[in-house]
């Protein structure tokens, strides 16, 4: 991913979100509410969504107009125009949002009618990993956190300097407080080289 800019955000939903907000579009043509960093927002250009316990499918491609910030700081965005789209994310399971080039996305190979159904059934019959999952403890503990950011920064941005302590230390709240582990490094990263 060095020197490679991202394109496109990476979002899940659970199936009853999906049939709720994203099967149909919605007049407005208005998607969201993310903690993105401002410069993000001039980064990307297409939206993903990923449906959870589908077996990491992708169902739903956005082509971003524009984002708007809303009045708690969070950002959706405006889309043109969006296509279903179906095939298997090869990336790490996304628990919020995740950033990749459009690109790579592309080239994944599509599922056949067969494939969506199951997976589609599957999503809508199994208790999201989101409602059963617990909300992490403040235990003050952040040895798996910090491995985990730490795997991620040597697999995409193994080139760049590391972050200071204090940052590591920021890093590394945001995810103990359910922000997805991949989106906060890519996110300083981005930020740290605009």
């Amino acid at each position: 991913m060095n020197n490679i800019p991202v394109d496109s955000i990476v979002f899940s939903v659970t199936y009853e979100n999906y049939i709720k907000y994203i099967l149909k579009d919605k007049p407005e043509k208005k998607v969201g509410e993310w903690n993105i960093g401002d410069h993000m927002t001039n980064l990307l250009k297409f939206g993903y969504t990923y449906l959870k316990d589908s077996d990491q499918m992708i169902v739903k491609k956005y082509y971003i107009d524009s984002f708007e910030k809303q009045s708690d700081g969070r950002y959706c965005f405006y889309f043109s125009k969006s296509e279903d789209i179906f095939f298997e994310y090869p990336y790490s399971r996304v628990q919020a949002r995740h950033y990749r080039r459009s690109i790579d996305l592309e080239r994944c190979n599509r599922l056949s009618e067969n494939e969506i159904k199951m997976r589609l059934e599957k999503s809508k019959n199994i208790k999201s990993e989101a409602s059963t999952s617990k909300k992490l403890k403040k235990s003050g503990v952040f040895e798996p956190t910090k491995e985990e950011l730490t795997k991620i920064r040597n697999e995409k941005f193994k080139d760049q300097p590391l972050p200071t302590a204090e940052q590591a230390r920021k890093l590394i709240e945001r995810v103990e407080n359910g922000e997805d582990a991949d989106a906060v490094v890519t996110e300083f990263y981005l930020e740290k080289n605009k």
